[in-house]
C-alpha cells in the first residue's frame, strides 16, 4: 500500500492541487513513508529469496547475518523511523539467537561453497568445524562406501534480485551487505596466507633454507 502511494505521489499531488481537499500529505509524511519502506525492503527481499525454488537451508544463516548488520547500521533514511528499526533489530536477534547452533543450518552453511565459514563468529566457527568432523567420523564408522549418483542442481549464485526500478535501490542494500561480508573474509584469508613483513625480512637476510629449516 505504501509503495503504491509513493509510486502515485505525483498524481496525488496534481489531484490535490486541482481539487479542494480537506487534507493532504505533507512532505514530512511522504519522507516517513519512504523511510519505512527502506527499512522493510530487506525483509521482503529475504522472504522472496527463502521462498524461491532454489533456496536451501544454507541460505538462512547468511541471510540473517546480513539482515542484522544492515539493521545495525545508521543511515540517512533512519530519520523518523529509528525506533522502529531498533525494534525490528531486537526482534530479529531474539528470534534467531540460536540459529548458528542449529546443526541443520550451520552444517549446510559451512558446506556450501558460496558461504563456507564466512558468516560465523570465531567461536561458533570452531564449534561448527568440530561438529562437521564429528558427523564425518560418525558416518565413516557406520557406513560402507557406495556409488552415489551425482546430485544435480544447486542454489543460484548470489546476485542482485530482479526488481522493478522504483525499488531496486532499496533491495540492493541487503545484497551489498552480503558482498561486504564475503569480501571481508576473503581479505582475512589472503592476509593469513601471505607471509608477514618480518618473515619477508628474514628470508631476505638469512635465506629461505635457514627459515624453512627453523620453522620445521
Amino acid at each position: 500500500m505504501l509503495q503504491s502511494l509513493l509510486e502515485q505521489r505525483h498524481a496525488i499531488g496534481v489531484y490535490a492541487a486541482e481539487h479542494d481537499l480537506p487534507a493532504t500529505l505533507t512532505a514530512h509524511q511522504w519522507e516517513l513513508m519512504d523511510n519505512v519502506l527502506t527499512i522493510l525492503a530487506p525483509f521482503e527481499e529475504l522472504t522472496k529469496e527463502i521462498s524461491s525454488s532454489t533456496a536451501t537451508a544454507a541460505d538462512v544463516i547468511p541471510a540473517i547475518t546480513a539482515l542484522k548488520q544492515l539493521l545495525e547500521r545508521r543511515a540517512n533514511t533512519d530519520h523518523g523511523v529509528g525506533t522502529a528499526k531498533a525494534t525490528l533489530l531486537e526482534a530479529v536477534v531474539r528470534r534467531f539467537s540460536t540459529i548458528e547452533h542449529e546443526p541443520l543450518y550451520s552444517l549446510a552453511t559451512i558446506l556450501d561453497p558460496r558461504y563456507k565459514n564466512g558468516y560465523f563468529s570465531a567461536q561458533v566457527r570452531d564449534e561448527v568445524k568440530q561438529l562437521l568432523l564429528a558427523k564425518l567420523a560418525e558416518r565413516e564408522t557406520r557406513c560402507t562406501p557406495v556409488d552415489e549418483e551425482p546430485v544435480g542442481g544447486s542454489s543460484a549464485e548470489l546476485g542482485p534480485p530482479d526488481t522493478d526500478a522504483p525499488t531496486a535501490k532499496r533491495f540492493s542494500l541487503l545484497f551489498a551487505v552480503h558482498n561486504e561480508i564475503l569480501q571481508e573474509n576473503i581479505d582475512k584469508e589472503q592476509q593469513l596466507a601471505s607471509p608477514s613483513a618480518m618473515q619477508l625480512i628474514l628470508l631476505d637476510v638469512v635465506g629461505p633454507s635457514w627459515w624453512y629449516a627453523d620453522i620445521t
